[in-house]
């Protein structure tokens, strides 16, 4: 039997005394009384001119096969490409096109659990899969029109996802954000785990950005579990679900919170404007972004279980790790990421590993580097 959102939200709040330490306040332990690790690029895979299999247009996606084989997803390039955890390239899946295992402007991916990659492409139909050797399996899930953005992996297969839906009323367009858990035949989600809605006025696509697109940030496992964040630069706290629905977790801790530098601001709007009217979004590009970082930025889930919760207020990367009871184990950085740039490098943390690549490189094309947590 599936809980309903509210009931949700409370049990996630008695849950509260079980999490992170609980200690006066309720709060995390001190980075004093936590151990700090590194991260470091071991090896990276990119160029800028030469063999087009090493050539990215601008990544999309990252993932790996069963195996640890590395996925990325470029989307100008309308494909999926594999490499070995060496870097060496393998196969890819898709090409440009309209026709059968053709894509056409590929927004999203993930690797289901029986091995299938499976690409969301609205222009060619919905939900295309592939097997493990690239062959194209047909369309799993029709969808035409509101994506399902930034999957990640969870149970059998079933990803999780974001989702908008647009309706008018008497005020407006009422925008219905959700992220929940779908199956990869299903376009609707069988599993609603937050839900907002909220009428936008389209003349300001700021509202819709916050409310809907960045409004939260979650990562999930091989097992079903599903964390889930608010994206504020008010509160850093995050609610964990197991498989069947049920709140088995709630982390907190307090931050100091951080301001944005006036150039810092600026960058970042004609960043995300630029980067909504390549993905064809219509109407005014006027996003004007939080004064203060984001307390969280993104999450991942590693191959011990453990949770990885990247602070938005850092330009360095910096992450709390977290076990399954919500005690935090370590902090670790990547200190050869610096400067104001920092927060738009993705960083992707899975079963399987961590890759990383910025989404405005400052060599002008991008890497994508594979990195490992030092000892």
């Amino acid at each position: 039997m599936q809980m309903s959102l509210t009931g949700r939200i409370l049990v996630a709040g008695c849950l509260l005394s079980a999490a992170c330490g609980q200690g006066p306040g309720g709060e995390c332990p001190a980075d004093a009384d936590i151990p700090g690790r590194t991260i470091v690029a071991v090896d990276s895979i990119g160029v800028e001119i030469g063999d087009s299999a090493y050539v990215f247009a601008s990544i999309e996606a990252t993932g790996h096969t069963i195996d640890g084989s590395i996925l990325v997803l470029d989307r100008p390039n309308c494909c999926v490409r594999e490499f070995t955890p060496e870097g060496e390239f393998v196969r890819q899946y898709g090409r440009r096109g309209s026709g059968p295992g053709e894509l056409s402007n590929p927004h999203s991916m993930v690797r289901l659990g029986d091995g299938r990659v499976a690409v969301l492409d609205l222009y060619t139909g919905g939900m295309q899969t592939f097997d493990s050797e690239g062959r194209w399996q047909g369309i799993s899930a029709e969808m035409t029109n509101e994506p399902v953005l930034w999957l990640t992996e969870s149970e059998g297969n079933t990803y999780v996802g974001t989702q908008n839906c647009f309706d008018f009323c008497e005020q407006g367009l009422v925008v219905t954000a959700v992220v929940g858990r779908y199956e990869a035949d299903r376009a609707e989600p069988f599993d609603t785990l937050w839900e907002s809605s909220f009428v936008w006025d389209f003349r300001d696509i700021t509202p819709l950005i916050e409310g809907s697109y960045f409004a939260r940030t979650w990562a999930s496992d091989r097992d079903g579990n599903v964390f889930i964040a608010p994206r504020s630069s008010e509160v850093y706290q995050v609610s964990g679900f197991d498989a069947s629905g049920e709140a088995f977790l709630e982390i907190s801790r307090e931050l100091e919170r951080v301001r944005k530098a006036d150039e810092e601001m600026a960058d970042e709007a004609a960043f995300w404007n630029l980067r909504a009217e390549n993905m064809g979004a219509s109407g005014p590009f006027n996003y004007q972004p939080d004064p203060y970082r984001w307390m969280i930025h993104s999450m991942g889930v590693d191959a011990l279980g453990r949770l990885w919760v990247r602070r938005g207020t850092e330009e360095t990367p910096t992450f709390d790790v977290f076990d399954m009871e919500g005690n935090q184990v370590f902090t670790a950085t990547i200190p050869s990421i610096r400067g104001p740039l920092g927060p738009l490098w993705q960083i992707d943390i899975d079963e399987q590993g961590i890759l990383a690549y910025s989404l405005d490189p400052e060599a002008g094309y991008q890497k994508l580097y594979v990195l490992e947590l030092q000892d």
